[in-house]
């Protein structure tokens, strides 16, 4: 059975998408939820911390060893930070 998975978020304007993958990309546990992205950057990123949380819970064995977020741009991949985003109201230079 596998042990390891990395954690994947895709955070986009409409729809927020989180799950555990193995090495070879399976899907091991998947969710997603609509973005509250006229909420702010805060209540985005809580939505991400408990998307994470619940797809951790459905296979709790895994180990996370390593977490990738998909994320609209502009980015500054230098800094890691949202530049301003036109989907995610509020996210002006957001790490």
């Amino acid at each position: 059975m596998t042990t390891e998975a990395a954690l994947a978020i895709d955070l986009g304007g409409t729809e927020l998408r989180a799950a555990l993958v193995d090495r070879e990309g399976k899907i091991l546990a998947f969710a997603a939820v609509p973005t509250q992205a006229q909420a702010g950057p805060d209540a985005v990123i809580g939505q991400i911390e408990a998307l994470a949380a619940t797809v951790h819970a459905e296979a709790p064995a895994l180990s996370i060893v390593g977490v990738g977020v998909g994320a609209p741009g502009p980015l500054d991949p230098l800094a890691g930070i949202a530049v301003g985003p036109p989907t995610l109201a509020g996210w002006l230079d957001v790490p």
